[in-house]
């Protein structure tokens, strides 16, 4: 299934316990044109979205991340995949331990900036799995040719 933001399919999970915020990125999500998103309130809720589907980008509330270790338990399941974590202040970001393929965005959430953080995540996101394909096409190239 193919969304606005990128060629190929996508799948997002967000993770954040305020209504308005899991409101405004379904939003945002319909508006992108990416309609394969899971909206939970809690790390439980997405650990258990997380053993029933897999996902490419993650974007969770700081507090949910930080105290379930979501992040580490995503990374350990995908290495590649993207996350975005909301910060309630700048502050926050002294006390953040960076991550790859991590980004990072201020509540209140505009929509400029989150459509732009979740476009280059899945960007990126493509562009690893066309560097992955790329390179099982040489492997496969080579093996044939001898």
């Amino acid at each position: 299934m193919k969304g606005k933001l990128g060629s190929r399919r996508v799948r997002i999970l967000v993770v954040d316990p305020e209504d308005w915020c899991r409101d405004f990125l379904t939003s945002v999500m319909r508006l992108c044109g990416l309609q394969e998103f899971t909206m939970v309130a809690s790390a439980a809720e997405a650990m258990q979205a997380l053993e029933e589907s897999a996902f490419d980008l993650l974007i969770a509330d700081h507090h949910l991340a930080e105290q379930q270790r979501l992040l580490e338990s995503c990374r350990h399941r995908d290495p590649t995949m993207r996350f975005i974590v909301m910060l309630q202040r700048r502050s926050q970001t002294s006390r953040m331990v960076y991550l790859e393929h991590t980004d990072y965005v201020f509540k209140p959430l505009s929509l400029d900036e989150i459509v732009r953080k979740i476009r280059d995540a899945i960007h990126q996101k493509n562009l690893h799995r066309a560097e992955e394909e790329l390179r099982r096409l040489k492997q496969t190239a080579f093996r044939i040719l001898g």
